[in-house]
C-alpha cells in the first residue's frame, strides 16, 4: 500500500494540473465555468468512492467523442468513512478515476463523507473507529489537481445554467446544530432559498447527495432521510427548479413528467462504484410520485449521465461503464 508521504510526493504528477482563472473562483462559494464549444457538457456521477477505475474507460470514451467541460460528483466521494486529511492516500481514488479526463471536478458531500452519521450526529459503528474530516475535501481545493470545492454549499455559474451544489446531509439528517463543520438543516435550506432567489439563468439545477424520489433502495423504503429531503419540494417548485440531481441510490434513473412539463425532474446518478437492485415502485406510491423515464424496464447498471446545456434546451443522456449509449437522449426545452 502506498504510504501517505509517498502519495503526497506523487500527487502533483498524477495528471496534468487543471486550473481555472483566479477571477472565476470565489472564496464566497461561487465558481464560473465556460463551455469549450457551443454548449456546456457536464458528466454526472457519484457514490464512486469505493474504486479507482470503475468508470475511467467509459469517461474517456465519451470524452474522446466530444470534449466534456466538467465532472460533477454527487457525494460519497470516499467509502466507507470519508478522508482524514488532504494527505489521506484515498485521494488517489479521485486522481486515478477522474483525473485522466483533465477537466474540473465539482463535488458535494455525501453521508459517507461524514462517516455515515445518524440523526444523533454519531458516526456509524464502523466509522467511529476512523478519523473523518469532511472539511479536508474543501481544503483540498488547490492541492488536488482539478478538484474545486470552495465551500460546503456553492454555485457553479454558467451563462445558461446555475448549478447549486448543496450539502444535503444536514437536511436529510435534520441537524439542529453543526457536525464536523457542517451547517444545520435550517441554514442549508436558507442558503438554497437565497441562491435560488438570486438566480437569473435559463436553467436552475440543484445538486445534492440524497434522494427525493427513486426506484432504488432508499427511494423504495422512503426512510427518514428521504422524508426530510421531501420538505424541500415546495421550495424547488416555487423557485421553478428544472432538475434535482443526486446519488445515494447506486443506480441510474430519470424521473419526472416531460409530457406536461412538470418541474423539477429528478436525476439519480449514483452508479460510480457499486450497483444495488432497482425495483418498480408500488402503484400506490406512483399516485403521488413522478414516473420513471429511464431505465425501462427497471434495471441497475454501472455508468453515468451526461448533461448538455444550452439556453433553450437541456439534454440528459445515459452511458454504461464502457461509455456505450443506453436508451435515448431526453430533451427538455424551454
Amino acid at each position: 500500500m502506498i504510504t501517505r508521504k509517498a502519495f503526497a510526493l506523487l500527487l502533483p504528477l498524477v495528471f496534468t494540473a487543471m486550473s481555472l482563472p483566479a477571477d472565476e473562483v470565489s472564496q464566497q462559494g461561487s465558481i464560473s465555468l465556460k463551455a469549450k464549444g457551443p454548449l456546456l457538457r457536464i458528466l454526472v456521477t457519484g457514490d464512486a468512492g469505493a474504486t479507482h477505475s470503475r468508470l475511467r474507460a467509459g469517461i474517456l470514451a465519451v470524452q474522446q467523442q466530444q470534449p466534456i467541460d466538467a465532472i460533477v460528483l454527487v457525494g460519497d466521494n470516499f467509502y466507507q468513512c470519508g478522508v482524514s486529511s488532504i494527505q489521506d492516500p484515498q485521494w488517489s481514488k479521485i486522481t486515478e478515476h477522474f483525473g485522466p479526463a483533465g477537466v474540473p471536478i465539482f463535488p458535494v458531500l455525501g453521508n459517507h463523507d461524514y462517516g455515515d452519521p445518524g440523526p444523533d450526529r454519531a458516526k456509524s459503528a464502523l466509522c467511529s473507529q476512523f478519523p473523518t474530516d469532511p472539511t479536508a475535501e474543501i481544503q483540498a481545493t488547490g492541492t488536488v489537481p482539478g478538484w474545486f470545492f470552495p465551500s460546503e454549499n456553492y454555485v457553479v455559474r454558467t451563462p445558461s445554467a446555475d448549478l447549486l451544489m448543496m450539502d444535503t446531509e444536514p437536511v436529510a439528517m435534520n441537524f439542529d446544530r453543526p457536525f464536523l463543520g457542517s451547517g444545520t438543516s435550517a441554514s442549508v435550506t436558507e442558503w438554497l432559498r437565497q441562491r435560488l432567489h438570486e438566480s437569473a439563468t435559463p436553467w436552475r439545477i440543484v445538486v445534492g447527495h440524497h434522494t427525493i424520489y427513486s426506484s432504488g433502495v432508499h427511494g423504495r423504503t422512503n426512510g427518514l432521510d428521504q422524508r426530510n429531503m421531501r420538505r424541500l419540494l415546495p421550495l424547488l417548485e416555487k423557485e421553478h427548479v428544472d432538475l434535482y440531481i443526486c446519488g445515494h441510490d447506486h443506480d441510474l434513473e430519470l424521473l419526472g413528467d416531460l409530457r406536461h412539463h412538470h418541474r423539477p425532474l429528478f436525476l439519480v446518478s449514483g452508479a460510480g462504484s457499486g450497483v444495488d437492485e432497482m425495483r418498480a415502485r408500488k402503484p400506490k406510491a406512483l399516485i403521488s410520485e413522478p414516473p420513471t423515464l429511464f431505465p425501462t424496464p427497471i434495471a441497475a447498471m454501472y455508468g453515468f449521465a451526461l448533461l448538455e446545456i444550452e439556453s433553450s434546451r437541456l439534454t440528459i443522456t445515459f452511458y454504461d461503464q464502457a461509455g456505450a449509449l443506453q436508451g435515448h437522449p431526453f430533451v427538455i426545452a424551454k
